[in-house]
């Protein structure tokens, strides 16, 4: 045929025995089951759609339908005999095209169209069409699909010729063949294809291997730091396109940013809240070798009357109607850092903090520590006002207060139950200290076993199996009803609730209202007697605003003055002889040591 005489993108009827496999054709191997199920296909329903021919110097050559074409030639080698009213299907339209881009971007359009490639089969069209001078966006109109689609498979077009062929005869994984793409040469690459091929090696442990020394830019390190500030400092990097991440080549540079960086922010932090101290830690956490040697030192809680709450109430109900003034926003701040508390300017003149990046949170901040107060060599070393006993004591009863409002707490109980199973939570996160105890599904060898990454994530053996209950025992828990399991539950739970350092316990119970005095009054055997002298002193100057009072409590012995303030808290009479206000009384019946209260949130 006259190359001229065929127009462009003309339907023309093109004898069978004309028309041959073109190199271009994607569908270069067919496996003869397919070839198979389609002449079936073809003797029973016949050509429902043509094929796509190109027109070169020497006839049709077939770049789109090279299974149907197979087909074609199966049963005419067959004599059109399959079925009796089977007609020959010669010959066979062909829409073709004598330019050479055309034809290409058809049989790409056709072929994805029709079924998926083989990813093998998908690298080689699109490369072909790269290779013809086809730019990105052209090659991804022309298959239907993302232009990043386009350039991780155009990646993968790269590999050696023997990593695609093992692909295409499936001796690797598509992901096995992604992580190949970081290979440093063809060599290297060529070298980790022969020890990987046909032995079960998970595609990460082979991007490790290719990239020793490297840092992920999802890396805690890398992402604080930020990658253009690693890079302008003379860093290098790699980009890996499957993992949609960079690679940080130059990990010692990164941590001497690290570190410069956190030092900076832990002084501006130090600075700016005015400690007498900051420490950068370039851990992820502040361990306890850090702090074991310090005294940790808690806010002070913050409360507000009545009335202040009330009106804090109303500013932010007018608040989420957006009628609030900017005076009535300067007011409701005020109120809110009063009612939150904090620390005092001499707590942080006299303590610090530790300053460090976590994975999950970022910058963050652990507050606040003091150095234990030095004693000149050979002078008896002063007691504490409260010791650590009474201190842990105390941070007991605060937990039990919390824990006796969560009791009632249903819903509450069962949110924080499904997000203390539901992971994503480091172990000491976690609100309630309940262990799950997943089941054993990994089998002695995993040849073959390949479990979706949100049940592999979890594969832990079961080694603290309880005892069994019998299905009897079971089934009368049940007819119980719901609303028993869901109080037994409730309760359960409660009693697991622990304080943490996340702050979560700070905002639960300022939302439940938990005042510990509802659980816990000051009395000589279990607070005050345990307490220094000059403590028991400083307390009854600050609930007794009377000088005459104040000079006959100090000249009390210890115990006496612990017994006195046992009766300050608990007896009506003693107040009356004292001639307190209804303010200072309420003012006694509201106190708690600052141990009390509950610690701020580190950040």
């Amino acid at each position: 045929m006259a190359k001229d005489f065929i127009s462009r993108g003309d339907l023309r009827l093109i004898p069978l025995a004309e028309l041959w496999l073109s190199p271009l054709n994607s569908r270069q191997e067919i496996a003869a089951e397919e070839v198979e199920a389609m002449a079936e296909s073809l003797a029973v329903a016949g050509l429902l759609q043509n094929l796509i021919g190109h027109l070169t110097p020497t006839g049709i050559e077939i770049v789109g339908g090279g299974t149907r074409l197979r087909a074609l030639q199966l049963l005419a080698a067959e004599g059109w005999s399959r079925h009796p009213d089977l007609i020959p299907i010669d010959p066979v339209p062909v829409k073709v095209t004598a330019d050479l881009q055309e034809a290409v971007a058809w049989a790409g359009t056709e072929n994805s169209a029709r079924s998926a490639l083989h990813p093998a089969d998908e690298v080689r069209a699109y490369a072909a069409m790269r290779e013809r001078g086809a730019s990105l966006s052209r090659i991804a109109r022309s298959f239907a699909r993302s232009e990043a689609h386009v350039e991780r498979r155009l990646k993968l077009a790269d590999l050696p010729a023997e990593a695609l062929a093992a692909l295409r005869a499936n001796e690797i994984s598509l992901e096995m063949a992604k992580a190949l793409t970081l290979a440093p040469s063809g060599e290297r690459c060529l070298e980790v294809l022969e020890s990987v091929r046909g032995r079960d090696v998970r595609p990460e442990q082979v991007r490790r291997e290719l990239t020793p020394g490297t840092v992920p830019s999802t890396d805690r390190r890398a992402l604080f730091v930020g990658l253009e500030a690693y890079l302008a400092a003379g860093g290098t990097s790699q980009r890996d396109l499957f993992a949609d991440r960079t690679l940080l080549e130059d990990e010692a540079l990164l941590d001497r940013l690290f570190a410069e960086k956190g030092a900076a922010e832990a002084e501006r932090i130090r600075a700016e809240e005015g400690w007498e101290w900051a420490t950068w830690v370039p851990e992820e956490y502040v361990s306890w070798t850090a702090t074991q040697k310090l005294v940790r030192l808690y806010a002070r809680p913050g409360k507000l009357s009545e009335g202040e709450e009330a009106e804090l109430a109303a500013l932010e109900e007018r608040d989420g109607d957006d009628a609030l003034d900017e005076a009535g926003h300067a007011r409701m701040a005020e109120l809110e850092a009063r009612r939150e508390g904090g620390f005092t300017d001499a707590q942080r003149a006299s303590a610090g903090i530790f300053v460090y990046c976590s994975s999950r949170d970022g910058l963050s901040v652990e507050r606040a520590y003091q150095q234990p107060r030095a004693v000149p060599r050979g002078a008896p070393e002063a007691a504490p006002d409260l010791p650590q006993s009474l201190i842990e004591d105390l941070h007991r009863i605060r937990l039990g207060a919390l824990q006796a409002r969560l009791m009632d707490q249903s819903e509450l109980m069962l949110d924080l139950l499904a997000w203390s199973l539901g992971g994503g939570l480091r172990p000491w996160a976690r609100p309630l200290a309940i262990s799950p105890t997943d089941q054993l599904v990994a089998p002695e060898k995993g040849e073959g076993t390949s479990y979706p990454p949100r049940l592999a994530a979890r594969l832990e053996p079961n080694t603290s199996l309880g005892p069994d209950g019998t299905p009897a025992e079971f089934e009368a828990f049940r007819a119980l009803g719901k609303k028993h399991r869901n109080q037994i539950l409730t309760e359960a739970l409660a009693r697991t609730f622990c304080t943490g350092s996340s702050g979560l316990s700070v905002a639960l119970a300022r939302q439940l209202g938990v005042e510990v005095r509802r659980i816990w009054t000051p009395t000589a055997q279990g607070f005050l007697g345990r307490c220094s002298a000059g403590y028991l002193d400083r307390l009854w100057s600050e609930l007794v605003p009377t000088a005459e009072a104040d000079q006959s409590f100090q000249k009390l012995k210890k115990g006496e003055k612990a017994k006195r303030l046992e009766a300050l808290f608990a007896d009506p009479a003693t107040r009356e002889a004292l001639g307190l206000s209804r303010e200072d009384c309420a003012k006694i019946d509201a106190w708690v040591p600052a141990e009390l209260g509950w610690p701020e949130a580190a950040g």
